[in-house]
């Protein structure tokens, strides 16, 4: 098997791309489009990517080395900020110290778009080009270094752990492999060509980010409709406006959760069984998006039984009060007759 030399060392040359996904309540307005940046063979379906919109490139200064900072937008309000550094050696101690200094940079600049702080994602990507032969001879050389910095970690790993995290891998060329994991991965690449692979791992956080959300809003929901229920059927008619209210915001919610998600299913399916679709399947099996899912079903299925029961607390409630109200005015007449009777005697 031909090996460059370069593989033989730990002073590996390469290129750290560390970005961060948050959600903004901004108007995002654009520049320019970036067209989907895929250069393997990959079907033309319209829509099946997301385009992005360029906010802002900008290069400067971090712990004394020049980095590119991209800043772009999934609209209408899902902002991307992506750092670049070029390293001399990728997989130096001082490069995961770096990746975190990289990370508090992206964090400033979602709050200068005010991302929501309690949900954002954040993930790295250690790149490496410029060698011949089969890249799976570096991982056998390094494979345990390369798992603890996907993992985080300074200290070495179990054997069991390495292997399980170099199994999580993808090769489309001889020369090739790009290994995944939860917070990073590792894109073997002698063509250079990471943008169309880092793209898909903003798409699949993007998913992440926009499940992790949708998944608090419907508790919040849920909550909202449990509270429902709780209040006494004799519920004031000034408060069937505030009832109405909550219910139509429940059917809304439900609608566009069932909406996006057919959606993201639909589009994914679109693109068959080519390399970006089998990568795909690979980071959303890293992600759990299939249990995340699940769990949004089974919380819109709750939630529809949920709210049934309050449509049907209210409506019981409402029927109470009218005819609490019919029987007052019964009672009153009968009064006023009574002293009309007495008044006339």
């Amino acid at each position: 098997m031909e090996m460059n030399e370069a593989l033989t060392t730990k002073e590996l040359p390469g290129t750290l791309v560390v970005f961060m996904i948050g959600q903004t309540c901004m108007n995002l307005e654009a520049t320019g489009t970036v067209e989907t940046r895929t250069v393997r063979s990959a079907p033309s379906y319209p829509d099946v990517i997301p385009k992005q919109k360029i906010i802002k490139q900008e290069r400067h200064h971090v712990d004394s080395r020049e980095v590119g900072f991209l800043v772009k937008a999934y609209l209408p309000d899902v902002l991307v900020v992506e750092a670049s550094v070029a390293v001399n050696s990728i997989l130096a101690d001082t490069t995961l110290e770096l990746k975190r200094k990289l990370v508090t940079e992206c964090r400033k600049v979602l709050a200068e778009y005010t991302c929501n702080r309690e949900f954002d994602e954040e993930y790295s990507v250690y790149c490496i080009s410029g060698y011949q032969g089969d890249p799976e001879v570096y991982l056998s050389l390094y494979g345990d270094r390369i798992v603890a910095f996907l993992k985080n970690e300074n200290e070495q790993l179990d054997e069991e752990e390495v292997s399980a995290t170099l199994a999580s891998y993808l090769k489309y060329g001889k020369d090739d492999i790009t290994i995944v994991d939860w917070d990073g991965a590792f894109i073997f690449d002698a063509a250079g060509d990471f943008m169309s692979n880092i793209e898909l791992f903003e798409i699949a956080n993007l998913q992440l980010l926009r499940s992790r959300i949708l998944a608090d809003d419907l508790d919040r929901r849920l909550e909202m409709t449990l509270n429902l229920l709780r209040t006494p059927k004799t519920v004031p008619l000034i408060r069937s406006r505030d009832i109405r209210k909550v219910l139509k915001e429940i059917i809304e919610i439900r609608t566009q959760s069932i909406l996006e998600s057919e959606t993201i299913e639909h589009n994914i399916k679109l693109i068959g069984d080519w390399y970006s679709a089998r990568l795909y399947t690979l980071i959303a099996r890293k992600y759990h998006l299939d249990e995340w899912a699940k769990d949004i079903k089974e919380k819109l299925d709750m939630l529809e039984d949920v709210y049934t029961m309050a449509t049907e607390n209210f409506s019981i409630s409402y029927r109470a009060t009218i005819e609490f109200v019919i029987l007052a005015g019964w009672f009153v007449l009968l009064l006023l007759y009574v002293a009309e009777f007495l008044l006339l005697r």
